[in-house]
């Protein structure tokens, strides 16, 4: 027998007390355009990009009836209706937010801008203003104090490896209240489809796949129950360990790396483990090709497995962004 992997073509299916307040603008008041300032950066030790959206009137010069200037009022500007920065320390951002009666559309599409991740409005959210005053929030805080509940889509990469630790990053941010639902599937989605790997033993005889399905029976135990796994598992190739994690967690398991001669596709593991989460398991036990797809609703402190992939490890991943 051996190993065999083909490449299909499939749609695969985050300072001060806050003063916060929203209000819905199906009647918005009547008010002048507004524009965003551009972004400014900050020397270290962080890193800040703001913006403001503020209204601004001007009035025009009077002229005589000799066609001379009788006098030019200086430009006016509005304090800005909100404004949005955002300060990195080692890697991790903290928001400043401050808003008067600011349409929440606006703010989210700064927020999805300068945190470079996807911020999706619940449908009853589209029609807020918010009213928010923060300064130096993590992301966790400020998203709550800015929608009743938020909701965070995580990719977190496996830990077990000596040189790469295990990565927690936010994906995709939900600002819903308590009658929206969070799409099944996030918008990160769009970004892992494509080519995906099928990985499978091809036996000589049906007699010999037959015995190889009892060995494994023994040789590869996988539980998971009340949220937590127990694993028995001895000299079985990593993929099918994977697919069996998935199929106890009710997740989707697909291997979308390209690279056929990838660490994690053909790798062997015999592993003891039990009573640890999802999140234990990647961290701790997964090698770094593995991602693991997890949402977490802050508010009921609730969180769910989406999906369990083989992605591209970070060290390749790190060479295909190095600009020539």
């Amino acid at each position: 027998m051996f190993l065999s992997f083909v490449l299909l073509l499939a749609t695969a299916t985050v300072g001060g007390a806050p003063s916060v307040a929203l209000q819905d603008q199906t009647k918005p008041e009547q008010s002048k355009p507004t524009t965003n300032n551009p972004v400014s950066v900050s020397p270290t030790p962080g890193v800040t990009k703001s913006a403001a959206g503020q209204g601004q009137s001007e009035v025009k010069p009077t002229v005589d009836k000799a066609g001379s200037s009788a006098g030019q009022k200086a430009v006016q500007q509005k304090k800005p209706a909100w404004t949005v920065s955002v300060r990195e320390n080692f890697g991790v951002p903290f928001l400043t937010v401050r808003a008067k009666k600011a349409p929440l559309t606006e703010v989210a599409a700064e927020l999805e801008r300068v945190l470079k991740v996807p911020v999706v409005l619940g449908t009853n959210m589209k029609k807020q203003q918010l009213t928010a005053d923060f300064e130096d929030y993590n992301l966790e805080a400020a998203v709550k104090a800015l929608a009743p509940r938020p909701v965070l889509d995580y990719e977190i990469s496996g830990g077990g490896d000596t040189l790469h630790p295990s990565r927690k990053k936010v994906v995709s941010i939900y600002l819903l209240d308590a009658d929206d639902k969070a799409p099944q599937e996030g918008p990160w989605v769009a970004n892992k489809s494509g080519m995906q790997m099928l990985v499978g033993m091809i036996y000589d005889s049906e007699a010999e796949e037959k015995a190889a399905v009892e060995v494994k029976k023994q040789e590869l135990q996988v539980n998971y129950s009340d949220g937590l796994f127990t694993l028995r598992i001895y000299k079985q190739f990593l993929t099918d360990v994977l697919e069996e994690v998935a199929g106890q967690a009710h997740v989707p398991f697909a291997i979308l790396t390209q690279n056929g001669s990838q660490k994690e596709i053909d790798q062997m593991v015999t592993w003891n483990v039990s009573g640890v989460s999802f999140e234990e398991l990647v961290n701790t036990w997964f090698p770094n090709g593995v991602r693991l797809y997890w949402r977490t609703d802050l508010v009921n402190d609730v969180s769910k497995p989406l999906r369990l992939t083989i992605e591209d490890r970070e060290d390749v991943q790190a060479v295909q962004n190095v600009t020539p």
